[in-house]
Protein backbone atom coordinates (compact mmCIF):
# COMPACT_ATOMS: atom_id res chain seq x y z
CA UNK A 1 0.00 0.00 0.00
CA UNK A 2 1.59 3.00 -0.86
CA UNK A 3 0.45 6.12 1.32
CA UNK A 4 0.83 9.99 0.40
CA UNK A 5 1.10 12.77 2.37
CA UNK A 6 -0.70 16.56 2.32
CA UNK A 7 0.21 18.58 5.28
CA UNK A 8 -1.07 16.29 8.37
CA UNK A 9 -3.23 13.82 6.26
CA UNK A 10 -2.09 10.49 5.57
CA UNK A 11 -4.23 8.24 2.81
CA UNK A 12 -3.66 5.64 1.09
CA UNK A 13 -4.93 4.85 -2.81
CA UNK A 14 -8.15 2.76 -1.75
CA UNK A 15 -9.34 5.75 0.28
CA UNK A 16 -8.72 8.21 -2.43
CA UNK A 17 -10.41 5.93 -4.80
CA UNK A 18 -13.58 6.26 -2.42
CA UNK A 19 -14.14 9.99 -2.23
CA UNK A 20 -13.24 10.44 -6.17
CA UNK A 21 -16.06 12.46 -7.54
CA UNK A 22 -16.50 14.26 -10.85
CA UNK A 23 -18.21 17.76 -11.67
CA UNK A 24 -18.83 19.59 -15.01
CA UNK A 25 -19.04 22.98 -15.23
CA UNK A 26 -19.04 25.38 -18.61
CA UNK A 27 -16.20 27.76 -18.42
CA UNK A 28 -17.84 31.83 -20.49
CA UNK A 29 -16.43 34.60 -21.46
CA UNK A 30 -17.14 35.92 -19.00
CA UNK A 31 -15.59 33.15 -16.19
CA UNK A 32 -17.44 30.91 -14.58
CA UNK A 33 -17.02 29.22 -10.94
CA UNK A 34 -16.83 25.52 -10.52
CA UNK A 35 -18.94 25.27 -7.77
CA UNK A 36 -21.61 28.06 -7.31
CA UNK A 37 -19.90 28.25 -3.52
CA UNK A 38 -16.45 28.73 -2.06
CA UNK A 39 -15.19 25.30 -0.66
CA UNK A 40 -15.89 25.18 3.08
CA UNK A 41 -12.92 26.38 5.29
CA UNK A 42 -12.94 23.39 6.93
CA UNK A 43 -12.08 21.48 3.78
CA UNK A 44 -9.49 20.90 1.67
CA UNK A 45 -9.76 19.89 -1.75
CA UNK A 46 -7.22 17.92 -4.50
CA UNK A 47 -8.27 18.75 -8.15
CA UNK A 48 -6.86 15.08 -9.94
CA UNK A 49 -7.50 16.42 -13.49
CA UNK A 50 -9.48 18.13 -15.78
CA UNK A 51 -11.10 17.75 -19.05
CA UNK A 52 -12.09 20.58 -21.45
CA UNK A 53 -14.23 19.12 -24.35
CA UNK A 54 -14.69 20.92 -27.58
CA UNK A 55 -17.71 22.74 -28.55
CA UNK A 56 -17.72 21.16 -31.80
CA UNK A 57 -18.39 24.91 -33.57
CA UNK A 58 -14.34 26.17 -33.36
CA UNK A 59 -11.38 26.31 -31.61
CA UNK A 60 -11.16 27.84 -28.28
CA UNK A 61 -8.84 28.72 -25.73
CA UNK A 62 -9.46 27.49 -22.13
CA UNK A 63 -7.76 29.45 -19.02
CA UNK A 64 -8.05 27.99 -15.88
CA UNK A 65 -7.90 29.81 -12.73
CA UNK A 66 -8.10 29.94 -8.80
CA UNK A 67 -10.14 32.36 -7.16
CA UNK A 68 -8.17 33.36 -3.88
CA UNK A 69 -10.29 33.77 -0.36
CA UNK A 70 -9.92 37.29 -1.16
CA UNK A 71 -11.64 37.19 -4.94
CA UNK A 72 -8.25 37.20 -6.66
CA UNK A 73 -7.71 34.78 -9.50
CA UNK A 74 -4.73 32.89 -10.18
CA UNK A 75 -3.77 31.58 -13.81
CA UNK A 76 -3.08 28.05 -12.83
CA UNK A 77 -3.72 26.68 -16.60
CA UNK A 78 -3.38 29.63 -18.83
CA UNK A 79 -4.67 29.86 -22.57
CA UNK A 80 -5.31 25.87 -22.94
CA UNK A 81 -5.98 25.36 -27.15
CA UNK A 82 -9.08 23.57 -27.46
CA UNK A 83 -9.91 21.95 -31.11
CA UNK A 84 -13.27 21.90 -31.68
CA UNK A 85 -13.84 18.06 -31.84
CA UNK A 86 -11.38 16.89 -29.08
CA UNK A 87 -11.13 16.70 -25.49
CA UNK A 88 -8.10 18.23 -24.01
CA UNK A 89 -6.94 16.86 -20.62
CA UNK A 90 -5.04 18.46 -18.44
CA UNK A 91 -2.17 17.05 -17.59
CA UNK A 92 -1.64 15.93 -20.48
CA UNK A 93 -0.08 12.87 -19.43
CA UNK A 94 -2.55 11.01 -17.83
CA UNK A 95 -2.97 11.52 -14.47
CA UNK A 96 -2.77 10.06 -11.04
CA UNK A 97 -4.96 10.24 -7.88
CA UNK A 98 -2.09 10.16 -5.59
CA UNK A 99 -0.54 13.13 -7.17
CA UNK A 100 -3.06 16.35 -7.71
CA UNK A 101 -2.04 18.85 -9.83
CA UNK A 102 -4.23 21.50 -8.09
CA UNK A 103 -5.17 22.31 -3.89
CA UNK A 104 -8.21 24.14 -3.51
CA UNK A 105 -8.19 25.30 0.14
CA UNK A 106 -11.47 26.62 2.03
CA UNK A 107 -12.55 29.96 0.96
CA UNK A 108 -11.76 28.97 -2.33
CA UNK A 109 -12.70 27.82 -6.03
CA UNK A 110 -11.88 27.24 -9.58
CA UNK A 111 -13.03 29.91 -12.55
CA UNK A 112 -12.84 28.71 -16.38
CA UNK A 113 -12.61 31.34 -18.87
CA UNK A 114 -12.82 30.82 -22.55
CA UNK A 115 -11.97 33.33 -25.81
CA UNK A 116 -15.31 33.34 -27.23
CA UNK A 117 -18.47 31.15 -28.02
CA UNK A 118 -20.91 30.08 -25.86
CA UNK A 119 -18.88 28.25 -23.56
CA UNK A 120 -16.46 25.08 -23.09
CA UNK A 121 -17.50 22.17 -20.70
CA UNK A 122 -14.68 21.49 -18.28
CA UNK A 123 -14.73 18.50 -16.55
CA UNK A 124 -13.12 18.32 -12.57
CA UNK A 125 -12.45 15.13 -11.19
CA UNK A 126 -10.94 15.43 -7.98
CA UNK A 127 -11.26 13.87 -3.80
CA UNK A 128 -11.84 16.45 -0.50
CA UNK A 129 -9.54 15.76 2.25
CA UNK A 130 -10.54 12.65 4.90
CA UNK A 131 -10.90 15.55 7.72
CA UNK A 132 -14.39 16.18 5.68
Amino acid sequence: MRQSSWGDIMIDRKDIMQRIKVDVFTATTAGANAWSSDISNHKTRYIVSLLLIGDGEASRTVTIKKVETDDSETDKFPSVPVPPADVVPIPPQGYDIMNPILKLEGGTNLKGYVDAGSGVKVVVIYWDDPET
